[in-house]
């Protein structure tokens, strides 16, 4: 991706990929971004390094000035925010130009049926293979996994399904067992099925501070580690100024978009493995915020803006075979 004179000082690619701040103020000191944290008695303010920033994560109980956001725009920092329960805002700034060139590529591809399917099916590739390589790893380091032999022969399924998919309705049916498949077995590798039985359960809400509902917290780290995936898949397809809600895959048949096609490519091989993972004498405060931490140093580790990026371009090739991608 090249880099647009005027524009941001540093490629999305080259630089960390996240940071997560809550009960926070966000404001200028000079040309400096800069936050404190509310219930720090003696205000020490620490500096946001937006010039080497790619996605900024709000949480609940943060503000930001508008002077802050403007500094942020210029250099391309993507924000996004989160809270535990609700559905995320991702914000983009407009201020500075980007090429047309993945955009012109995506459009044919949006209209055709026909040419996303093999765009999701592309995607789902990925994610096969994300989670034989990824998922595999995190359930060894995570979960002391022995052996992850469960998921490869979940993900060959999968693979096979794919190569006989004829729509997308029949690629949502096969997506959903895939899915199922790989809740329960990261529920087998994590023990819970000896005891308690795990269900998918989205949008489960808050639980309380001394919940031992190991189930319930469960589902929602996964849902806060699937929100914070949907901004750094919004930060790649902001980055190629593809629009959000071009969807190929979930949008065709009912709500979604771009942002939760691509993020489906390294979601569960991320976040499965840390969600499952036991969090032993922490109430679900502090086993949440060790998830979320552990989640955004495993963007950094494995590259999943670029992971991102690789997925888009290698979509786009797949659909349009015959047509290069040139620069505008």
């Amino acid at each position: 991706m090249m880099q647009i004179k005027g524009g941001p000082r540093l490629l999305v690619t080259d630089r960390e990929s996240a940071i997560y701040l809550e009960h926070a103020r966000i404001h200028l000191e000079g040309k400096r971004v800069v936050y404190h944290i509310d219930d720090d008695e003696n205000r020490r303010e620490f500096n946001i390094p937006h010039v080497n920033l790619a996605v900024l994560f709000i949480g609940q109980g943060t503000s930001i000035t508008q002077g802050a956001m403007r500094l942020l725009g210029e250099e391309g920092v993507h924000l996004a925010v989160t809270g535990s329960g609700g559905t995320p805002l991702h914000m983009g700034s407009l201020t500075s130009y980007t090429a047309t060139r993945h955009f012109r590529e995506m459009l044919p591809i949006y209209l055709s049926e026909e040419k996303s399917l093999k765009a999701a099916t592309s995607v789902m590739r990925d994610r096969t293979q994300r989670m034989r390589k990824l998922g595999g790893r995190g359930a060894a380091k995570w979960l002391r996994a022995r052996e992850v032999m469960g998921l490869s022969k979940i993900c060959k399924s999968f693979d096979e399904k794919l190569e006989i998919c004829v729509d997308s309705q029949q690629l949502l049916g096969f997506e959903g067992q895939f899915s199922k498949a790989c809740y329960a077995e990261f529920a087998a590798i994590a023990g819970l099925s000896k005891d308690i039985s795990f269900r998918r359960n989205a949008g489960a809400g808050e639980i309380a501070e001394t919940s031992i509902d190991r189930v319930r917290l469960i589902n929602r780290l996964i849902d806060h580690g699937n929100y914070l995936c949907y901004g750094m898949a919004g930060a790649a397809l902001w980055a190629l100024g593809i629009p959000p809600h071009m969807s190929i895959f979930h949008g065709k048949t009912r709500a979604g978009g771009l942002v939760f096609d691509i993020a489906d490519s390294f979601k569960d091989a991320l976040v499965l493995p840390l969600a499952f993972a036991p969090y032993k004498g922490k109430n679900s405060s502090e086993a949440e915020k060790t998830f979320r931490a552990r989640l955004i140093e495993a963007f950094d580790d494995h590259a999943i803006l670029k992971e991102a990026i690789a997925t888009i371009d290698r979509l786009m090739l797949v659909a349009n075979p015959t047509k290069s991608l040139e620069d505008a």
